[in-house]
């Protein structure tokens, strides 16, 4: 019959409140007489008081369960009031201002209920956490201590001590905790290794040495323990004993990774960098050794690699050795493409960026990085192709809308750039330099379409942005000139480049174009020809000068520019028809 009751019960209600029914019945029979405990007499509620009681815990209970923090907080809240003397009520309202991590709030309620009944071991452990998450790290290392000593329920507690010991700086009693947790635990890898850094923090060189050969005796067959000795010796400048005992190891274990990396150390201190690379050969082959160690050694080799053709040969070697060891490695193909992008070898770069972006394509750098490269490369249509790719994993980055764009402009698809440009602009960005190149294109793509409006709107919104911005002053007053509109205006940004980089070919034509346009001829001439002489070979040059010459009544002299225009691979139609009727043609 009992039996039958209670599946009904169960089925009845869920099983959270059956939880809370129990909490709540066990809860209000502690209240029904004064009880002695830890020598605090708790005395009985009256009738209203105790019915307030129950409601507010039976409800601060539920919203615990329910992960609602805030209402189970005002709920212990009001039990509190009526009760101050219920550690149980005191620690589950510390708890539930622990897990809103409002931790100043929980730390005073989780003492008092420690004060009440100082044998509840969560009580403690809660005080413990939250005297870390307030930096009152001695006091939780104190407290962690105390309750190790006192439940002998985990051992690990004597470990949390430690760690907040040191955070408080207080090596030797970390180690004191240690040294208990031995005493129960055994030797043990992470209490020695723990105590090792910790003689080595106090320059106690023989003690560190101790626990390593104490590890070496209870584990013989674990060389990385000789390893870690060897590695003691050299910090403290033991260099034969550190050889000797890494002869030993690789004796017994000759592909051991961690033996040839600390040799390759040594070998690198010493300045004997061949020796060195090629101990860090042996590692970068091995597939068993740890990639991350690799790819960090890598990492730390590329900010040296521009003025370091030794050391960018031997990157590259052991980069080509990793990919080799972790063909499937992601991070691995894409340190490596970064390191071939890096010495521009774009082609070979773009291998395993594809490599990588086939197993990720999800990575932001991955795609970024491919689209550079393709650019570097020319490879506009493959750009484009990723660069919308990565619009579709990364629909909110505009720095994609920009390489698509760019994509766009130069396969002279100048509405989709317009467009795609125009997007990513409106998306917006806190780096001001991307909506800029944005713009740009918006720009550029405006004016070979004509839409002179949007065009000009994109100039005067850069120039908002970056007053100086020296490459929009001079297409915005290039295109101005071309149009022979505006061309005060053109004029004065023009001469702001000129003020700014006096002796820019492009910005000395674009002025001398403008002065042109302004029928200032001989002016004109002047700044075209400063121009010519920076810049020889530009063909575009050429027949501004001869323009120019043409217009000061120079007609064999214009012809000459013109023809070396045409030599110097202009194949503008205009020029020809110049060249064919021996003036200027509209």
């Amino acid at each position: 019959m009992r039996l039958k009751f209670a599946l009904c019960f169960l089925k009845t209600y869920p099983i959270y409140l059956l939880i809370l029914i129990l909490a709540f019945v066990a809860c209000k029979g502690t209240k029904t007489a004064a009880r002695k405990k830890n020598h605090v007499i708790e005395h009985p509620l009256n009738e209203a008081d105790q019915s307030a009681f129950d409601a507010a815990f039976y409800e601060g209970n539920k919203q615990m369960v329910l992960s609602n923090h805030t209402e189970a907080i005002k709920q212990f809240k009001k039990c509190v009031i009526l009760n101050q003397k219920n550690d149980a009520t005191l620690y589950l309202l510390a708890k539930e201002y622990n897990a809103s991590r409002q931790y100043n709030l929980s730390l005073p309620y989780a003492q008092q209920s420690v004060k009440i009944n100082d044998q509840n071991i969560w009580y403690q452990l809660l005080v413990a956490d939250n005297l870390k998450h307030t930096d009152q790290n001695l006091e939780a290392a104190k407290t962690l201590e105390n309750i190790a000593d006192k439940f002998k329920v985990n051992e690990s507690y004597y470990f949390d001590a430690a760690e907040s010991y040191i955070v408080s700086k207080k090596f030797n009693d970390a180690l004191h905790c240690l040294d208990k947790l031995e005493k129960t635990a055994g030797v043990n890898e992470d209490i020695s290794f723990k105590k090792v850094d910790l003689f080595l923090r106090l320059s106690k060189k023989d003690q560190a040495i101790n626990e390593l050969q104490k590890l070496m005796v209870a584990f013989p067959t674990r060389t990385r323990y000789q390893v870690a000795l060897a590695e003691i010796y050299f910090g403290f400048k033991e260099e034969i004993k550190a050889m000797e005992m890494l002869k030993q190891v690789l004796a017994n274990q000759p592909n051991m990774p961690e033996a040839h990396l600390l040799l390759a150390n040594i070998y690198r201190i010493n300045g004997e960098n061949e020796k060195s690379f090629l101990e860090l050969k042996l590692v970068f082959a091995n597939p068993d050794a740890d990639i991350k160690q690799k790819l960090e050694i890598l990492s730390s080799f590329l900010p040296l690699l521009e003025h370091n053709s030794s050391l960018r040969a031997h990157t590259l070697e052991l980069a080509g050795l990793l990919v080799i060891a972790h063909p499937s490695d992601d991070a691995g193909n894409m340190l490596y493409a970064d390191i071939l992008y890096h010495v521009e070898r774009y082609q070979e770069a773009k291998v395993y960026y594809l490599k990588a972006l086939n197993t990720n394509k999800t990575n932001f750098n991955l795609s970024r990085n491919l689209i550079q490269c393709e650019e570097q490369l020319n490879q506009y249509e493959e750009a484009l192709k990723h660069a919308t790719e990565a619009l579709e994993a990364f629909p909110n980055q505009a720095i994609f809308y920009y390489y698509k764009a760019h994509a766009e402009f130069l396969l002279k698809d100048f509405t989709a750039a317009l467009s795609t440009s125009k997007t990513g602009f409106e998306m917006g960005s806190e780096n001001t330099s991307l909506l800029i190149q944005l713009l740009s294109i918006l720009a550029d793509a405006g004016n070979e379409l004509k839409n002179y409006v949007v065009s000009d709107d994109a100039f005067d919104k850069i120039l908002a942005l970056d007053p100086n911005n020296l490459e929009t002053l001079n297409n915005y007053s290039y295109y101005l000139s071309l149009r022979r509109v505006k061309l005060d205006m053109a004029e004065k940004m023009s001469k702001k480049t000129l003020d700014i980089d006096p002796n820019n070919a492009s910005y000395l034509d674009t002025y001398g174009w403008i002065l042109y346009q302004q029928e200032k001829y001989a002016d004109a001439k002047i700044f075209i020809e400063k121009a010519l002489a920076l810049d020889p070979a530009n063909n575009v040059l050429f027949e501004h000068l001869g323009d120019v010459s043409f217009q000061l009544n120079e007609t064999e002299l214009a012809m000459t520019y013109w023809k070396k225009a045409k030599e110097n691979g202009n194949i503008s139609p205009g020029l020809q028809k110049k060249i064919n009727s021996k003036k200027l043609t509209d």
